[in-house]
C-alpha cells in the first residue's frame, strides 16, 4: 500500500515577550494602532518548489494536450503525470499551512489587543496568563 508524505506546519507559540519588548510596542501601537506585530508569512516563497513543478506540469499537460506529435506527447505527458500525483502530498500540504497561518494570526492578533488594552506590563502579563 503507498504513503503520501506531506510536510505539516504547526504553529509553536512564542515566550512571553519581557517588559522592556511591551513597552516599545506599546509606544509604537499608541502612535500606529494599525501597526502589524504579524510576522509575515509568505506562501509563494514556502512553495515555490512545489509551485514550480505544478507550473511545469501544466505546461507538459498543455503540450499533450495538442497532439502534435507522438514524441511530443511524451514530452509533456510525463512531467504532468508527475505533477498530478505530486498534487496528494501538496494539497494536505497547503491545508496544513493555511491552518498554521491562522493560528500565527490569531495569536498575534490577540497579543495586539491586549497590549494596546493593558496599562501596564504587570496588568498585560495578568491578561496573557488568562488565555
Amino acid at each position: 500500500m503507498a504513503t503520501i508524505q506531506y510536510t505539516t506546519y504547526r504553529f509553536n507559540r512564542p515566550p512571553l515577550i519581557s517588559s522592556d519588548d511591551y513597552e516599545t510596542l506599546k509606544e509604537i501601537l499608541t502612535e500606529r494602532p494599525e501597526y502589524s506585530i504579524n510576522p509575515p508569512s509568505s506562501f509563494v516563497e514556502t512553495f515555490k518548489g512545489e509551485l514550480i513543478f505544478l507550473g511545469i506540469g501544466a505546461v507538459g499537460f498543455l503540450i499533450a494536450s495538442l497532439d502534435l506529435a507522438e514524441w511530443l506527447n511524451w514530452v509533456g505527458g510525463i512531467p504532468a503525470f508527475f505533477a498530478f500525483f505530486s498534487l496528494f502530498s501538496f494539497v494536505p500540504s497547503m491545508l496544513s499551512y493555511v491552518g498554521f497561518v491562522f493560528d500565527k494570526s490569531s495569536y498575534y492578533g490577540k497579543l495586539k489587543r491586549d497590549i494596546i488594552n493593558s496599562k501596564s506590563y504587570t496588568e498585560f502579563t495578568n491578561l496573557r496568563n488568562k488565555r
